[in-house]
């Protein structure tokens, strides 16, 4: 058995050994991240093409476009970030982008809005837009 003196020197080297390793910041997202109105921006501006579902929970037709929105997340990873907003819990950023209904999806280029769509549509509509800006 190894004495406690033993097991300490393993774990400082394994400490050292990750503290060198660089950070990683995973861009190939392949579901929807949580978004907030804390990490919006970074979210925004850190990825060239984020589509964005504005939504909530008690919202039927939120509940409608949830997968179409895992499917695209799914099928685009490394092409795009699909980041969900609850419109209750992100009154800020809601407010921010004039959100008045839900479900609205925008889609953002390069930090910017490039596009919105409101209502639950189907899954080929918002591929659509989405070619556009790939």
């Amino acid at each position: 058995m190894k004495s406690l003196d033993e097991l300490e020197k393993i774990r400082q080297k394994k400490l050292k050994e990750l503290s060198r390793q660089p950070e990683r910041k995973e861009k190939n997202f392949d579901s929807p991240v949580k978004g907030s109105d804390d990490n919006f921006d970074e979210m925004i501006n850190s990825n060239p093409l984020v589509l964005v579902d504005f939504w909530a929970e008690w919202c039927g037709p939120c509940k409608m476009i949830a997968p179409v929105i895992e499917a695209l997340a799914k099928d685009y990873a490394g092409k795009i970030l699909a980041l969900k907003i609850n419109v209750d819990e992100c009154p800020q950023t809601a407010s921010r982008f004039g959100i008045m209904s839900i479900p609205t999806v925008s889609i953002f280029k390069d930090g910017k809005i490039a596009d919105s769509i409101v209502g639950a549509v189907p899954k080929t509509v918002l591929e659509s837009k989405l070619s556009k800006y790939l």
